[in-house]
């Protein structure tokens, strides 16, 4: 399945969210209680597709601490909003098809404006690692949530990391 049918698959799984219980129960084993409360900040569906995430790594025989906690919290930054399915799956398709759309729906804007929701979807990792940062996580957890919407430089060492988290974030 393509990414973005997957993605839209996820966001009708979310619709239901509210519905089902989200067993925080690895989170509270790996997370410290400053990092353990950004995980609590995020909504339902972000810590359910974390936990997805984290799984996901956990059957690939993944045991890097940073890179456990990183597909955790790697979406922690969204919480800076009340963020809808529609505008998630907009997301998504916007810069799949439409990228310039994007571009411009999610410039800078100020919580009362319509557009706040895109921008944070649009910052959310410089966003979450800067919490991170500040929670007292490590350069390298803050690394992977500050650049895990980018493709990776395959010369840096910490590649095969970020590689991992994105591939599981986009499997989650």
């Amino acid at each position: 399945m393509s990414r973005v049918l997957r993605r839209i698959a996820r966001g009708l799984e979310n619709l239901f969210i509210g519905f089902r219980q989200v067993d925080d129960g690895p989170a509270e084993a790996l997370l410290a209680p400053p990092l353990l409360a950004l995980y609590r900040r995020m909504s339902k569906a972000d810590r359910a597709h974390s936990l997805r995430v984290l799984q996901w790594l956990r059957e690939r025989g993944q045991d890097d601490p940073d890179l456990l906690a990183a597909a955790l919290l790697h979406d922690c930054g969204k919480a800076a909003a009340r963020l809808a399915v529609w505008q998630r799956t907009l997301k998504v398709l916007l810069k799949r098809f439409a990228p310039r759309q994007w571009e411009r729906i999610s410039r800078p804007a100020q919580p009362d404006n319509w557009r706040y929701p895109f921008y944070v979807l649009r910052i959310h990792p410089a966003l979450g690692a800067d919490w991170v940062a500040e929670a007292g996580g490590g350069e390298l957890l803050v690394w992977l949530i500050r650049f895990h919407e980018i493709d990776p430089d395959p010369a840096d060492p910490r590649f095969p990391l970020m590689r991992a988290l994105q591939d599981a974030d986009a499997a989650g």
